[in-house]
Parts: structure tokens; C-alpha cells; sequence
């Protein structure tokens, strides 16, 4: 091999097997470029040559150029990834919370919230809350607590998108400082509970309509009682429609019903309907620092009643928020589904309904 040949072969090894970054790194082509005298410098060149031919096995280890090409990151952990919902998730508040109810139906040690969990240390009324059957005064300042969540019992049913439900709300009344502590004769009774367990189908959509996505429906059968007999007992069923929509931080629950006809010798409150209409509307709107959201029914008749219930939450923490409700009209409770009641009251949630 003459000199120029060596030369070239050297300057062409990046087309070989070795690269000239390889040669750089250990100095000996920077060594070799430093001698000044032309014979010493092509002596270098001839036994740097000699030594690249010699060992055939460096050639082995060469890295393709093509692999030097950056490469995609290893898989994620699945576990990882599905606690981090993709960006257009978080950017619409309502396929956020499903994408949550998915996560927690997915794991056997946790329930999903159905409606609002929330404890109301104080509220006030101005409403006379007595009545002919309570044995006690109630105190117009109560406490008021709901407890309300809900779990797929059967996954794909009837399809992949497809679940049938239970869900359960209990909603209660509590006189917590009428009591011989506070110099009262009663000692903190339950003025009302009411209990909603209900069943059904849901069924998983994409439609997008006049701008909103609907993003489920639900067919249920819904019993509420407040578990009471005589004068004191309040009962109804319902088959109920629902969908939910929204878009951006807007998300809005849509119901109606249809109430189960009874036997008048056993309706406890045959004129619910009257009062409570035949289905209700809550919208929810995601602030930068809370949840703020409304409930709205009406029964749409020439004497018109209505009710309409407002609740705003802002995080204390990541388990808690501090919950401010005001509720107007008729069917706060079973008890006083046909009178009118105004309230106020501060509290705590767990969970709203984003």
C-alpha cells in the first residue's frame, strides 16, 4: 500500500470500519497531525494504517451510522402512564372525570363518586322546619351531610361500551346543637335521612352536538325513601333517562323520569310530581381555583314550583375542599318535598362533581 493510499484510507474509514470520531477520541490521528516533518508525519499515517489492518476485530464493533441516530424512549410503564390523562383529557372537564371513574372502576379497592360528598357543619333556615309528627322542636341551624358514590357491578354487558350500575346517595339532616349540651330538651336527633340506591345501564358515546360532546347516557331505576313508617314515611321509584355533555371546562348533566304509579291506599305523597317535576338539570363549571355548579328543577305547570340548589368548592388540600351550598324551592328532602325551604351552609366536600 503506497503512503497516498494510507493517507486515504484513513480519511475514507468513516466508509469502513473505523470511524474517524473512534480515531479522534484516542489521539492518534491528532498525534500524527502534529509532527511538523513530512516523512515523521507519514511514518505516523503508515503505522496507524498498519495497526487499523491488523486488528479486524475493532471492525466488528463499529456502530452503524444509522444507529447513532437518536432512538425512541423505552415503553412507558403502563401504571405511569394511565394515572397521567393525555392533555385534550385535561382540557375538557368532563371527559377528565370519566377518564378518572375509569381509573377507579379499574381498581377493586376503590369506589367512584356519584354525586357530591360533602358535610355541612352549619346551616341556617329561616323556615320553620316543625312538624305534627317530629317529637322534638328543630332548631332553624342544622347540619347537612351526603354520601354518595357508585360502582359497575357487570363491564361490557352489551358491549365493549356498556356497564351496568349501582349507585347509592343517603342524604341527611342532622340537628346536631339542639341537645342538652346546648340547653335544649332534645339530644341531637336526625330531623331526616333519605335514602337513593338505584340501577342501571350506562352506555359510553362520542356524539358532538350544537358544539357540546355527550359523552354518556344512563338508564336507571331509582327508589329514594327516608326509611320512616306512619305520618313520618316519604317514598317514591322512578325510571330515569340521563346524559351527560360539556366542553371545555362546561360539563352538564341532563335527566328526566318518570314516576312508577302506586296504589293511592299506600302512596305516601301521591302529588310529588307537583313539586319535584319530571326530570332536573346540573351544570358544573371548572374555575382556576374551584368548582362552581347548579341543580335546577321545575315542574313545568301553570302553578309553577321549582327548586334550585348552588355549591361552590375550592381545594384546602388534595383530599379536602371547603364547600359553600344555598338551596331554594321545593324537595330538599322527602319530609318537606312540598315546602318551600330556603338554606345556607359551610362545610367540607371530599368530592364535587369536577
Amino acid at each position: 500500500m503506497t503512503r497516498m493510499n494510507l493517507m486515504a484510507s484513513i480519511l475514507l474509514l468513516p466508509l469502513g470500519g473505523y470511524s474517524t470520531s473512534a480515531l479522534a477520541a484516542d489521539g492518534r490521528l491528532a498525534q500524527c497531525k502534529a509532527l511538523l516533518a513530512n516523512d515523521a508525519r507519514l511514518a505516523c499515517y503508515d503505522r496507524l494504517a498498519q495497526s487499523i489492518e491488523d486488528a479486524p476485530a475493532k471492525s466488528e464493533q463499529i456502530v452503524s451510522p444509522i444507529a447513532l441516530r437518536p432512538t425512541a424512549p423505552p415503553p412507558s410503564n403502563p401504571a405511569t402512564t394511565a394515572s397521567a390523562p393525555p392533555e385534550a383529557v385535561k382540557n375538557n372537564a368532563l371527559a377528565h372525570r370519566l377518564a378518572e371513574e375509569s381509573q377507579k372502576n379499574d381498581n377493586p379497592f376503590l369506589i367512584r363518586a356519584l354525586k357530591p360528598n360533602y358535610i355541612l357543619f352549619a346551616t341556617y333556615t329561616p323556615t320553620n322546619l316543625n312538624r305534627p309528627v317530629y317529637d322534638f322542636t328543630p332548631q332553624h341551624v342544622e347540619a347537612k351531610y351526603q354520601l354518595s358514590f357508585q360502582f359497575d357491578w357487570w363491564d361490557r354487558p352489551l358491549g365493549k361500551n356498556t356497564a351496568f350500575y349501582f349507585g347509592y346517595t343517603q342524604l341527611s339532616f342532622w340537628q346536631l346543637y339542639n341537645s342538652e349540651f346546648l340547653n335544649s330538651s332534645a339530644s341531637a336527633p336526625f330531623r331526616e335521612t333519605d335514602y337513593e340506591p338505584e340501577i342501571g345501564l350506562d352506555l359510553s358515546t362520542k356524539y358532538h352536538l350544537a358544539g357540546l360532546d355527550f359523552r354518556k347516557f344512563r338508564f336507571s331505576f331509582i327508589h329514594q325513601s327516608n326509611g320512616q313508617g306512619g305520618a313520618r314515611s316519604r317514598s317514591w321509584n322512578r325510571l330515569a333517562l340521563q346524559t351527560a355533555f360539556g366542553t371545555g371546562n362546561f360539563a352538564g348533566v341532563a335527566r328526566a323520569w318518570y314516576r312508577i304509579p302506586e296504589a293511592r291506599a299506600t302512596d305516601d305523597n301521591p302529588d310529588i310530581t307537583d313539586y319535584l317535576g319530571y326530570g332536573d338539570l346540573t351544570f358544573a363549571y371548572k374555575l382556576q381555583d374551584g368548582t362552581l355548579s347548579a341543580t335546577l328543577r321545575n315542574n313545568l305547570k301553570r302553578q309553577n314550583r321549582g327548586s334550585i340548589e348552588i355549591n361552590y368548592s375550592r381545594p384546602i388540600n388534595k383530599h379536602i375542599r371547603a364547600y359553600v351550598q344555598y338551596f331554594n324551592g321545593y324537595g330538599e328532602s322527602l319530609i318537606d318535598y312540598n315546602r318551600s325551604i330556603s338554606r345556607f351552609g359551610i362545610g367540607l366536600a371530599l368530592t364535587d362533581w369536577l
